[in-house]
C-alpha cells in the first residue's frame, strides 16, 4: 500500500523523466538509424568504385598487350631496339603507375636454346638462358623494359619452367586470350620488400588469321606479357580509399597463403584501434583474364564524418541528463510538500507499530505458556493441601490470562536446493517410456514422439516419478529445440546390465564448448537465452535424478544437426 502511494506522490516526476527520456532515446534510434543508412550507402559506393577501378586497369593492360601483339604481326622480326622504341612511347610509368614493366619471351624448343643465346647475346653479352627445369619446350624472356635492375634480373628467366606462369601461358594460348597467373613471386624481386606478383599474358602467333585450337599451339611464337609487384599496382589503383581497409586474394579462398595484397590503411587502424569493432564489410568476387580473385572490404576507424557518428550519442548523453535534471527538480519540489505530512503521520505510526510489536511478542510466547499451563493442571489434580491447591489455582488463573491473549507461531523450513528424496520401489521399464511419452503428449500436439517398437519386460529399481520426471525433461527440450523438425525419436538399447534410452532430434544442437556445461544448475548458452524460455534447471535436476539411481545421463550434438541425450540406467533380472 505504501509503495501504491509512493508512487502516486511522485507520479508528476517519473511522468517527466519517463516523457523526456523516451523523447530522447527515439532521437537517438531514429538519428543513429539514419546515420548508418547513409554510410551503408557510402560504403557500398566506395567499394564499387575500388573494384571497378581494379578491373578496368587489368583491362587496360590487357588492350595494351593486344598493342604488342599488333606489333609483332605487323612485322616478321621484332628487335630489341624496335621493342624499346615501341614501349618508351606508351609512356606506362605516367599514364599507369603501378606496372612493373613490358616483355616478350619467345616459345623454342629445347633444341634452339644456344641458338638463340648466340642471337640475343648480340645486344645482351651476359644472356643466359636459365630454367627451373628440363622441359621440352621453353619461353625464355628476350625483351623486358623498361632496363632498369629490377627488370634485368629476368632477364633470360624460362617462364615455362614454373608451373603457375606455365598454366597461365597454356591456357592463354589455347583460348587466343590474356590470362593472369596465380600468387607468384617475380624474378625481379630481391632479398628487401619482397612483394606478392603476378603476370598478364598474351600469345603471339606466326600466322595470326583465324586458328584452331590445335593449331595455335603449332603456331605459337611467344608471349607478350606484363610483371607486376602487387602492392606497387594495388596502393596506385586504390589511392584515395584510406578510409577502407582491402584486401586482395587470389582466387575465391580468403587464405591466407593466397592473400595478393593488404591495404597500408589496415594495419595502422588495427594498431591504433585493437578494439575497434568494423561496422561495414563485404567480399567481391571479380573475373578477370581467365582468373578469380577475392576482393575483401572493411570500414576502418577513418569511414565516414566523426561528427556523423557522435551525433546521435550526443543528443542521447544531452537529452539523458535533461531527463534527470527535470525528474530531480520535480522531485525535490514533491519531497518538500510530503515531508509535512510525513512528520504528521509519523506519531500515529509509531503507535501502530508499537501494537503490532506487543502482538508478535504475545504470538511467541503462547507455546511455552501453553505447557506451563498442562504441567499446572496435572499438578492440581494431585493430593495438595488448602494451601498449596490455592497457590496452583492462582499459577492456574495467571496462566489462563496470559495463555487468552497468546497465539501459536509455526516456523515453516526452508526446502534445500537440488535436495531430491527418493521412494524406492521395482517398476516396469514399459510403464516408464509409455507414462512419459503420454504425459508429453499431453502437452505437445506439435511433434510426434517415435518410440521404441518393441520394449522388453524389464524391472527397473528406483523412484518412477523422478525417472519419469526426468526423461519428460529430456522429451520437452527436444521438442522445444526443434521448432521445425515434427518428429522426436525415443530409442531403446541394452548394454551390459544397463537400459540406455536415448532421446533424439533434429534440432538447433548445442556447440562443442556449451556442451559440457549443460547440466550445470541454471546454465543456458548466451545465444539461446533471447529466444528460448527458461532457467537452465531441468537437465540439472534430470542429472541429479539419474545420478542417484547409479546411472548417468550425457550428450552428443552437433551445432544445426540435432542432439542425442541418453540416460543410462543398471536394470534387474
Amino acid at each position: 500500500m505504501k509503495s501504491k502511494n509512493e508512487l502516486k506522490t511522485y507520479y508528476p516526476a517519473i511522468l517527466v523523466l519517463i516523457a523526456v527520456l523516451s523523447f530522447s532515446l527515439f532521437s537517438f534510434y531514429q538519428l543513429r538509424k539514419s546515420a548508418k543508412a547513409r554510410r551503408v550507402k557510402l560504403f557500398e559506393l566506395y567499394t564499387n568504385q575500388a573494384t571497378e577501378r581494379l578491373e578496368k586497369r587489368i583491362i587496360d593492360y590487357a588492350q595494351i598487350l593486344r598493342g604488342c601483339q599488333s606489333l609483332f604481326h605487323s612485322s616478321t622480326s621484332i628487335t630489341a631496339k624496335e621493342w624499346k622504341l615501341y614501349t618508351d612511347n606508351l609512356k606506362l610509368a605516367d599514364n599507369y603507375p603501378g606496372i612493373q614493366g613490358v616483355g616478350f619471351a619467345k616459345y623454342i624448343s629445347s633444341s634452339q636454346k644456344q641458338k638463340l643465346e648466340q642471337e640475343i647475346r648480340k645486344d645482351y653479352p651476359d644472356f643466359k638462358i636459365k630454367s627451373l627445369s628440363n622441359s621440352a619446350y621453353l619461353t625464355p624472356i628476350i625483351y623486358i623494359e623498361p632496363k632498369d635492375q629490377r627488370n634485368l634480373r629476368a632477364l633470360g628467366f624460362d617462364m615455362f619452367s614454373e608451373s603457375n606462369r606455365r598454366q597461365a601461358m597454356i591456357r592463354s594460348m589455347v583460348t587466343g586470350q590474356a590470362t593472369i597467373t596465380k600468387k607468384v613471386i617475380l624474378m625481379q624481386e630481391t632479398n628487401v620488400g619482397v612483394q606478392p606478383g603476378f603476370l598478364i599474358y598474351l600469345p603471339v602467333y606466326r600466322n595470326s588469321g583465324s586458328l584452331t585450337q590445335s593449331h595455335k599451339a603449332a603456331e605459337i611464337e611467344g608471349f607478350v606479357y606484363m610483371p607486376f609487384r602487387a602492392y606497387d599496382l594495388m596502393n596506385a589503383v586504390f589511392k584515395g580509399f584510406s578510409n577502407i581497409d582491402i584486401k586482395v586474394y587470389d582466387q575465391n579462398k580468403t587464405d591466407e597463403k593466397n592473400i595478393l595484397y593488404r591495404s597500408s590503411s589496415l594495419n595502422k587502424s588495427l594498431r591504433d584501434t585493437s578494439s575497434y569493432n568494423i561496422e561495414f564489410r563485404t567480399n567481391k568476387l571479380i573475373n578477370i583474364a581467365g582468373s578469380k580473385w577475392t576482393i575483401h572490404f572493411e570500414a576502418n576507424n577513418q569511414f565516414g564524418s566523426q561528427v556523423e557518428r557522435a551525433q546521435p550519442q550526443l543528443v542521447l548523453i544531452f537529452g539523458v541528463a535533461i531527463s534527470i535534471l527535470l525528474y530531480l527538480l520535480t522531485l525535490n519540489y514533491i519531497h518538500k510538500r510530503q515531508t509535512v505530512l510525513e512528520e504528521l503521520n509519523l506519531s500515529k505510526e509509531i503507535e501502530r507499530k508499537k501494537d503490532e510489536f506487543i502482538g508478535i511478542a504475545s504470538h511467541e510466547l503462547k507455546t511455552p505458556l501453553t505447557s506451563i499451563k498442562a504441567y499446572l493442571q496435572m499438578l492440581g489434580r494431585s493430593e495438595l493441601g488448602e494451601r498449596e491447591k490455592s497457590f496452583v489455582n492462582k499459577a492456574n488463573a495467571q496462566t489462563n490470562k496470559l495463555n487468552s491473549l497468546i497465539a501459536d507461531l509455526l516456523d515453516v523450513s526452508k526446502i534445500q536446493a537440488g535436495s531430491i528424496k527418493l521412494n524406492t520401489a521395482p517398476f516396469e521399464l514399459k510403464d516408464l517410456i509409455n507414462e512419459s511419452i503420454e504425459s508429453v503428449l499431453h502437452m505437445y500436439q506439435s511433434h510426434n514422439i517415435v518410440k521404441p517398437s518393441d520394449i522388453p519386460d524389464i524391472t527397473l529399481n528406483g523412484d518412477k516419478l523422478r525417472l519419469e520426471q526426468a526423461l519428460i525433461n529430456l522429451l520437452v527440450n527436444a521438442i522445444k529445440y526443434s521448432p521445425g523438425a515434427g518428429v522426436v525419436t525415443l530409442n531403446l538399447s541394452l548394454e551390459e546390465k544397463k537400459v540406455i534410452l536415448s532421446v533424439i532430434d533434429k534440432g538447433i544442437g548445442i556447440s562443442k564448448n556449451h556442451q559440457s556445461r549443460v547440466f550445470e544448475k541454471f546454465y543456458r548458452a548466451e545465444e539461446l537465452s533471447p529466444v528460448f524460455s527458461g532457467l537452465g534447471m531441468g537437465l540439472y535436476i534430470a542429472y541429479e535424478i539419474v545420478r542417484r539411481h547409479n546411472g548417468i545421463l550425457k550428450v552428443e550434438s552437433e551445432l544445426g544437426k540435432g542432439s542425442n541425450f541418453s540416460i543410462q540406467l543398471p536394470y534387474l533380472f
